[in-house]
């Protein structure tokens, strides 16, 4: 924190911070003058309730003329600053008036506590503690500019030589009171230059944050703006050079080397559209916070996808599917949980051997939690990666068994997408043994049932 005893902030925030703690000021006003008129009508309240013998008190005449003076000014503060704190509310600010108007009232604590140490001892020095609650009451709950610090310190040291000629005469006692001022005066200059830099460092952090947010909210629209440019304008381009692709595959004229470049051009378009999904995914999952869902049958459900992958897109690998002898229901959103799965044992076949398989496996126990395994028995992932599995665009991302590359986009979205139908996922991987995926979710409707492979 830096510490401002004779500068002010950035200019940057120098208005803006001087409007908020006047602000602040005058509900500091509001709230101290409305507990000193408390204070002073309670113990006139004491004395006449308790028929307290006031010929017993040392100069009761000027603590009571002090009182009677203080219920009817702290009325008049208080109402003032609420005033002025309307005007704030109402984007009227009066900055300069406020500003003096609270340097007044700061002055009038002070002077409250210099005058009681005035009544208590006629001799100030003997004891200061009243007036040192005041100049600790204005320096620590009001914020001022270093000038404003001077003025007050310069006219408390006014009021306080121009009152001690009153009950003082000697040369002597005249220049202790004013050494016992002056350190006095040099607390409360300490007490409000630290209480002024404390508040202005956390306002300029707040302000700091508030920017930061700022752009990334800004940014946050722009990548969503970008995705939707993304979505328009590269997936259809993909998908007619991917239609061109499998056209001219088709093509029996096409010699045994050109079909091979096909298949790559295809094999490309399939990969980034992928990423484009990926990335669609990601904005969409951003901004939607909830989905459809509807009643399915798990079974049936997993066992068609597996079923699309082992004649559309696996290759080599082997896809098993373990099920239930017995229906299994929940909720979810089809095309979402379809993403999860397709993510899921993509990753799978990636990290497999061609003489490797994949499980999936559903089982229910019999508090109806719903376990969906995807199982694997390739390259596994190293330990010190499973931290960041499934963070987004994560450092875990490598590369498949046979040089696929990765974004670091699926598990994120797998993760968003699951923890958004209620449920949960976890993984657990050896290296070169194999990695499993567990997806926790509630069923709806079950039977106990035992386990059974299509």
């Amino acid at each position: 924190m830096r510490v401002h005893f004779f500068t002010r902030i950035n200019s940057d925030y120098r208005t803006v911070f001087s409007n908020y703690s006047t602000l602040q000021n005058l509900k500091t006003v509001r709230i101290i003058s409305l507990i000193c008129l408390l204070l002073n009508i309670s113990l006139r309240l004491i004395v006449m309730a308790y028929d307290v013998p006031i010929q017993n008190i040392k100069h009761y005449d000027e603590f009571n003329n002090a009182n009677i003076v203080a219920s009817i000014v702290n009325p008049i503060f208080c109402v003032l600053s609420s005033l002025l704190i309307q005007q704030y509310e109402r984007g009227k600010s009066k900055l300069v008036l406020s500003q003096m108007f609270v340097l007044l009232f700061a002055l009038f604590v002070i002077f409250s506590g210099m005058r009681a140490t005035f009544f208590a001892m006629h001799n100030p020095r003997n004891t200061l503690l009243m007036y040192l609650i005041g100049v600790v009451t204005a320096g620590f709950f009001f914020t001022f500019e270093f000038y404003e610090t001077i003025l007050l310190t310069i006219a408390a040291a006014i009021c306080f030589n121009c009152l001690l000629p009153y009950y003082q005469v000697g040369t002597g006692e005249i220049l202790m009171n004013n050494l016992g001022s002056l350190i006095v005066l040099v607390v409360f200059y300490c007490i409000s230059r630290f209480s002024f830099s404390y508040r202005a460092d956390n306002y300029l952090k707040l302000k700091a944050i508030e920017e930061k947010n700022q752009e990334i909210e800004t940014a946050s629209r722009l990548k969503n703006e970008i995705l939707g440019i993304v979505a328009h304008d590269l997936r259809n381009p993909l998908t007619a050079i991917r239609v061109l692709a499998s056209m001219m595959e088709d093509d029996r004229s096409i010699n045994a080397d050109n079909q091979e470049n096909v298949q790559m051009i295809k094999a490309s378009c399939d990969k980034a559209t992928a990423i484009i999904n990926d990335l669609i995914e990601t904005a969409h999952n951003d901004k939607n916070s909830s989905f459809d869902i509807e009643e399915v049958e798990l079974n049936q459900y997993l066992l068609r996808i597996v079923d699309e992958w082992a004649k559309n897109k696996t290759g080599h690998t082997n896809i098993l599917y373990y099920g239930t002898s017995k229906p299994i229901y929940t909720h979810i959103n089809l095309e979402k949980m379809q993403r999860v799965m397709d993510n899921l044992i993509s990753n799978a076949v990636k990290f497999s051997g061609d003489s490797d398989h994949v499980e999936i496996r559903l089982r229910v126990n019999d508090e109806g939690h719903i376990f969906i395994d995807i199982k694997d028995f390739g390259m596994g992932i190293p330990e010190r990666l499973l931290p960041y599995i499934f963070d987004r665009f994560s450092r875990a991302s490598r590369q498949g068994v046979r040089g696929e590359e990765s974004v670091g986009l699926g598990l994120s979205i797998v993760k968003q997408i699951v923890e958004k139908h209620g449920g949960s996922i976890e993984v657990v991987s050896t290296e070169k043994e194999g990695t499993t995926f567990t997806i926790h979710m509630t069923a709806v409707r079950h039977n106990n049932s035992t386990e059974t492979s299509l």
